[in-house]
């Protein structure tokens, strides 16, 4: 699994369980509007997940200011700002988007997602090189906050590798400017 796979799979895993609750019929979200910001922290068995990442931010950084810019506006553009020192994503989703399910998710993912409450169980299976699965549980604290865990594997370098992933998220205003 390369940096870029593992940074679009912590980006799927804090959002993906989240919208797949939204779009299916039996299941309701009560999330408010705005601009969120979802935090998450990953360990892996080895370390190397870790490093990758640290990698990665390193790269990011060596990029002329100009090239990181257009990075970063592309992504803005797209609703999307992302903190990967700080293990982050702030995201807008409209009122539309919470009541479609149009929130962003991995693509090559299924998922499975039952519904107790405010406790939301999901295990998903995705296809990519290499493949990865796991499951884990997001609860809703109030229409402002969630947090939740998870446990994947996948294979990094060859290996086997277990992730575990801690997150939250919290609305941060009405407006996504």
């Amino acid at each position: 699994m390369n940096r870029h796979s593992i940074l679009g799979l912590s980006m799927a895993l804090v959002l993906g369980s989240l919208s797949t609750a939204a779009a299916e019929d039996e299941l309701e979200l009560d999330i408010r509007p705005g601009l969120w910001e979802h935090s998450f922290s990953m360990q892996s068995e080895s370390g190397q997940m870790e490093r990758a990442i640290e990698e990665a931010l390193q790269q990011l950084e060596q990029l002329p200011q100009s090239q990181r810019r257009m990075v970063e506006q592309m992504m803005a553009s797209q609703g999307i700002n992302l903190d990967l020192a700080g293990s982050s994503v702030q995201v807008c989703l409209t009122e539309e988007d919470i009541r479609k399910g149009n929130l962003p998710q991995q693509d090559g993912c299924d998922q499975t997602i039952t519904q107790q409450g405010d406790t939301y169980h999901f295990s998903f299976q995705c296809a990519g090189d290499p493949p990865y699965e796991g499951r884990g549980q997001i609860v809703v604290l109030n229409n402002e906050q969630y947090e939740g865990n998870a446990e994947f594997t996948t294979r990094m370098a060859g290996n086997p590798e277990t992730i575990q992933i801690r997150q939250q998220g919290r609305w941060l205003r009405e407006e996504c400017n």
